[in-house]
């Protein structure tokens, strides 16, 4: 992701955490939030790593017990109870990690480097930077835009390089399930849709037009999640974008992320909203942490924490 989409990102971020600490909630969500967890329950999350570096430029990442925090300079891997591990790439911006390594764009092609960095190959060549990249076990895809401003989704599947769709509306919050990528598209009158392509081409297909600020994520295992900002919602997607579920009203969730389970970053600390009721449990109190990005599987959530100008935290907690 480029530095100043990062920064647009961290404004609203700031917006989001300004309106939610003012914003009157609903007698049901705060008496549930504090129904579902006591602080004597909670465990405490533990910090992996600290480093002098932007809380709103790395990715990270799970790989089971594995966390990755990709940043522009170094990679780091980092497991609860041993010391960080640094990989030294030159990873620039929008990295991101897949099943067969870490994916990253430099010097006009993408490349895949070993978990581990001891070894790096070449996948394509690519000579625009991408925004940031996508991955599923499938294939790989980003977004970019060339020089008359036309925004393009591409996409490596079986060694080839594919044009995916170019639009001179507004492209962002690009993500991947399996065979399948999504993303939001902003039209000139400033209404919005979710679309979906196949990673290996296709006609994209498209969902209702909404008015609003347009979600700043998208993210999923097997579903489509993603914040209503306007209307301080969750919603839920099928992949194929003919169905859509409420997961909760009246409820800020920014940053978010959906594994199984969906966790919401707030003012108040990190929620889990979970899959079978949906009744929001706060998993951190009494921190007032500026959390930036989150990453969840099924045995760890996992988040950045924003500690002032370039210094950030990883933090992580168990799934239950």
């Amino acid at each position: 992701m480029s530095t100043t989409t990062r920064l647009w990102h961290a404004s609203a971020l700031m917006l989001l955490c300004a309106c939610n600490r003012n914003t009157p909630r609903a007698h049901g969500e705060a008496t549930t939030a504090r129904a579902a967890t006591s602080p004597a329950q909670a465990p405490s999350p533990t910090r992996l790593i600290s480093l002098p570096v932007s809380a709103y430029l790395p990715s990270l990442a799970l790989d089971g017990d594995d966390v990755y925090l990709l940043t522009p300079k170094a990679g780091y891997r980092l497991t609860a109870g041993k010391p960080p591990e640094k990989i030294d790439l030159e990873l620039g911006n929008g990295s991101v990690l897949a099943e067969s390594g870490i994916v990253y764009w430099s010097k006009g092609a993408i490349w895949n480097a070993a978990k581990h960095g001891n070894s790096v190959w070449r996948l394509a060549s690519v000579p625009k930077q991408p925004e940031y990249l996508v991955t599923s076990g499938v294939g790989i895809a980003w977004f970019d835009r060339v020089d008359d401003g036309t925004y393009r989704i591409q996409s490596l599947s079986g060694g080839k390089v594919r044009v995916l769709t170019t639009q001179k509306d507004d492209i962002s919050a690009l993500h991947m399930i399996h065979e399948w990528v999504f993303y939001v598209r902003r039209a000139k009158d400033n209404t919005w849709r979710i679309g979906r392509v196949h990673v290996t081409g296709g006609e994209p297909v498209y969902t209702d037009s909404r008015s609003g600020p347009t979600p700043s994520q998208l993210t999923g295992t097997e579903h489509v999640a993603y914040y209503d900002m306007d209307k301080s919602e969750i919603h839920q997607l099928t992949t194929d974008l003919k169905s859509e579920n409420l997961w909760a009203r009246d409820f800020v969730c920014s940053p978010i992320v959906e594994a199984k389970h969906i966790f919401c970053a707030r003012v108040e600390g990190l929620f889990e909203l979970p899959a079978d009721n949906h009744v929001p449990k706060p998993l951190t109190f009494g921190r007032r942490d500026t959390i930036t990005l989150l990453r969840a599987n099924s045995k760890h959530v996992v988040w950045i924490v924003d500690l002032g100008a370039n210094q950030l935290a990883v933090d992580t907690l168990p799934v239950e």
